[in-house]
């Protein structure tokens, strides 16, 4: 009977179900949790990180969210319909819904705690793909009927962006986009007050982030922490009725060592902590019990509770391809033979991500487990490079450029040695992230260090995102990859409705894309994160950490 219950009492704190059996939720505290690198922009119009994200997805909101499994649901909008065609969506905004009233030390905000309505919803969108403005991802919408128009100075606003009344804004597009619900769920798309932005402008507005989520902006001292506190006239409610967030707020400090970062959630300073070697087996990630609908792994251990699931995302190594001499794709074709990926899992990784032989990881519609890839072919490799003119007489040198992370220097020590098997020396040079994402955007770097999380569960998120010419440089394609067949493909993926079809184009664009190997294919992500035995209501999203929402956790205790 005892052994019974103790089995009972584990799974039920594996399944975040102990709030809600065992106690009833507890206001207060403060969330205690690390960011590996200082957030380059908290204004979600240009922010393309995901240390950004996690902080603003506690201050802000959008339309539509996507849930812990990957699916999309009411936020902002409680409600919404679509024509036939689906170039036409209506949404039905949630009324009583107000921005943050007081940030930063009790100060009042411009807009004065008032609700937001649809015209907040019409201005953010004008705001987001106004040119002068420059947001990194207002192309994401660019479907959004009249957007060119805008953005070529013809018409001063989006056209298919309308308030039909005070709580309904209706959005018409140039053509059917299967994504477009996705998209609106991604972080450039936060709904803004006006006054907040207006008063600051959009760029010190980075610095004085005002929205509607759970969680106001407080305090944020540079390379040290990000300071949140509690919205006290949050519009939602958990299904008992009680008011939302229990937290009193949260604290983001910023660790770049994650050793550092492992010794401070043992001393009991942070409540959550991302599980890297060497402390997966200390974690209790050996002994894991397996939901085989989610991938979600869970335990339950001395330390606190324990949970490990696949990613949607991949980690790569990028190589600038208007840049010797990575302009030659044989030397790109080599590197990529030249790494023995799943030993390399294996000795840095625990075993646990998966080998990458594309883009597209395992779970995103359009994966193809057939790919060819890159097998481990060091003899492949020496002969390329042969032939692109580089061998013992004239051996190769790189410089491989990656942001400040213990993992990432394992990873990149790992690749190090592994071209020197091949005659290629590869020269290690670490970057803090804002660093380095801004000389990637520039095109200053021939082999840098990247990764992509998904931001809506699409393929055309990866490959029209990452690949398609239009978007060299800060709008994601950082290889400065062009390929003219390419772009056709994955535009047609774009307009097509047809599911099948869709993954026909993108499958084949992906084949290209392992042909001219713009990337280094490493791995795909898995996630793992370990938070204290006194925390209630976590849950680990199916994108990963980043992406999760502290509406909702307590301490109990």
């Amino acid at each position: 009977m005892r052994r019974s219950f103790v089995l009972l009492l584990a799974a039920l704190l594996v399944c975040g179900l102990t709030a809600s059996v065992l106690a009833a939720p507890k206001y207060g505290g403060i969330w205690r949790d690390a960011l590996n690198a200082n957030p380059p922009d908290l204004n979600p119009v240009h922010a393309t990180d995901t240390t950004s994200a996690e902080v603003i997805y506690q201050i802000f909101e959008s339309l539509v969210e996507i849930d812990n499994e990957g699916n999309i649901v009411p936020l902002l909008a409680e409600s919404w319909t679509s024509n036939e065609d689906g170039t036409v969506f209506t949404f039905k905004l949630r009324e009583g819904v107000r921005f943050h009233a007081t940030t930063e030390g009790g100060k009042p905000t411009a807009n004065g705690g008032r609700e937001m309505t649809a015209e907040d919803v019409v201005w953010t969108f004008n705001h987001i793909c106004d040119p002068a403005v420059n947001s990194e991802r207002a192309y994401f919408v660019d479907m959004i009927k009249g957007y060119a128009d805008y953005r070529e100075g013809i018409t001063d606003h989006l056209a298919g962006v309308k308030a039909l009344d005070k709580y309904t804004v209706q959005f018409e597009l140039s053509y059917p986009f299967a994504p477009f619900i996705s998209i609106l769920g991604y972080n450039s798309f936060m709904i803004l007050p006006r006054e907040d932005v207006e008063k600051w402008g959009h760029r010190e507005f980075n610095f004085h982030p005002v929205g509607t989520g759970p969680f106001k902006f407080e305090e944020w001292v540079q390379d040290s922490k990000v300071v949140l506190s509690r919205n006290e006239n949050y519009w939602m409610k958990d299904a008992d009725g009680n008011q939302l967030p229990y937290l009193d707020g949260i604290e983001f400090r910023i660790i770049v060592d994650h050793n550092i970062e492992w010794t401070e959630f043992l001393a009991g300073n942070l409540y959550q902590v991302y599980v890297d070697d060497p402390y997966y087996e200390q974690a209790g990630g050996t002994k894991m019990t397996v939901n085989p609908e989610t991938g979600l792994k869970t335990a339950v251990t001395n330390l606190g509770l324990f949970y490990e699931r696949p990613q949607l995302g991949t980690y790569y190594y990028g190589m600038n391809v208007e840049k010797p001499p990575f302009n030659d794709k044989r030397v790109r074709q080599a590197l990529n033979y030249a790494i023995n990926r799943e030993v390399l899992i294996d000795l840095v990784l625990n075993g646990r991500p998966s080998p990458a032989k594309g883009v597209l990881p395992p779970g995103m519609m359009a994966y193809n487990p057939d790919l060819a890839g890159y097998t481990y072919d060091p003899e492949k490799a020496r002969q390329l490079m042969a032939e692109a003119g580089y061998g013992p007489n004239n051996p190769l040198e790189i410089d491989l450029y990656y942001n400040s992370s213990t993992l990432h220097e394992r990873v990149a020590e790992a690749m190090q040695a592994q071209y020197a098997q091949i005659g290629v020396k590869l020269n290690l040079r670490v970057l803090d992230w804002g660093s380095l994402l801004d000389g990637v955007e520039r095109g200053e770097y021939g082999m840098f260090r990247m990764g992509w999380v998904v931001d809506y569960p699409d393929p055309d998120n990866f490959l029209y995102v990452l690949l398609h010419s239009e978007n060299i440089g800060p709008q994601g394609n950082y290889a400065r990859f062009n390929n003219p067949r390419f772009d056709e493909l994955t535009k047609l993926a774009r307009l097509e409705t047809d599911t099948a079809k869709r993954i026909q184009y993108y499958q084949e664009a992906e084949r290209l894309v392992v042909e001219e190997a713009p990337w280094v294919f490493i791995y795909h992500y898995a996630t793992f994160s370990m938070v204290a035995p006194f925390v209630r209501g976590y849950e680990l999203p199916s994108f990963g950490q980043y992406a999760n929402k502290f509406r909702a956790v307590w301490l109990d205790r």
